[in-house]
C-alpha cells in the first residue's frame, strides 16, 4: 500500500474509507461502497492487511484510528498482468505493415539498446513506474536476449517488493546482430540468472523461448531440463 493513509505510530496501523472490492477466505469477490481497510506495518517493514469489511463492522473495532477518506474512490487489490514487454515500452504505437517490419524496423532496434545495464535500469525503473501508477502490482513480463535486461527488472521489481516474472529470451536464429544469442552461452545465462533469482523475495524466473522461428530445437530441448533450485 504507498497511499499515504494516516498511522497509529504505536500500533503500526493505517485506515482508508473507501468503496472497496476485495476476495474473502473462500476467495470469493465482495464489493463495499462504504468500506474500511486497515493494514499494519511489521518490524520487517512491510504493511500487511489487518482487515477489510464494512466501515459500519469495523468502526468501532478499529475507533482509535482516523482513516484517510475516499468517498469517491475505490479500493482494489493489485492488477496482475501475464503477458508484457518492458522493452517494448518505448516503441509502443510504432506503425509498420505487419509482425516483421515492426520487428525490423522498431522492436530489434530497441531491445538491442538493452545490452547497456544503464539503459536497462532506467528503462526497467520507468517500465515499473507505470505499471504501478495504472494499479498492476504483478506481471508476467519479456526482458530481451541480453541477460543486462534481467537483472535490471529483477533488481527494480525487488527494491518495490512486487511480485514480478522475467527471464532472458532465447533468441539463436533468424534475429539481426545486437539481439541474437549464442545457443550455448544462451543457456548458461539462463541457468545462471534462474539460480540468482527465481525464489527471491516475490521474484520468480520463467525460461523464455522467443517464438519458434528465432530458436533452434537444440535450445529450446536443454532449457526445458533447467530446474531451479527453489521451486516457487
Amino acid at each position: 500500500m504507498n497511499a499515504p493513509g494516516i498511522k497509529d505510530a504505536s500500533t503500526g496501523e493505517k485506515a482508508w474509507r473507501a468503496a472497496i472490492l476485495w476476495f474473502d477466505a473462500a476467495h470469493e469477490p465482495r464489493y463495499e461502497t462504504d468500506g474500511l481497510l486497515v493494514t499494519h506495518t511489521g518490524a520487517d517493514g512491510i504493511a500487511r492487511v489487518l482487515a477489510v469489511g464494512a466501515h459500519q463492522d469495523l468502526a468501532a473495532r478499529f475507533g482509535h484510528l482516523t482513516p484517510t477518506h475516499w468517498p469517491d474512490l475505490l479500493l482494489a487489490p493489485g492488477f496482475v498482468d501475464m503477458h508484457i514487454h518492458y522493452p517494448q515500452t518505448d516503441v509502443i504505437g510504432s506503425p509498420a505493415d505487419g509482425l516483421l517490419p515492426w520487428l525490423t524496423r522498431y522492436t530489434f532496434v530497441e531491445e538491442a539498446r538493452f545490452a547497456d545495464p544503464t539503459h536497462a535500469q532506467a528503462a526497467a525503473d520507468f517500465f515499473l513506474a507505470e505499471l504501478l501508477r495504472n494499479g498492476v502490482t504483478t506481471a508476467l513480463a519479456f526482458a530481451t536476449s541480453h541477460p543486462a535486461s534481467v537483472t535490471a527488472l529483477m533488481q527494480a521489481a525487488q527494491a518495490r517488493r512486487m511480485r514480478m516474472i522475467t527471464g532472458k529470451v532465447l533468441q539463436d536464429r533468424h534475429s539481426p546482430d545486437g539481439v541474437r544469442d549464442a545457443t550455448e552461452q544462451s543457456l548458461r545465462d539462463t541457468e545462471d540468472l534462474l539460480r540468482r533469482w527465481h525464489g527471491v523475495d516475490r521474484l520468480g524466473y520463467a525460461i523464455t523461448p522467443r517464438f519458434a522461428p528465432t530458436c533452434r530445437l537444440r535450445s529450446v530441448a536443454p532449457a526445458g531440463r533447467v530446474r531451479p533450485l527453489h521451486p516457487l
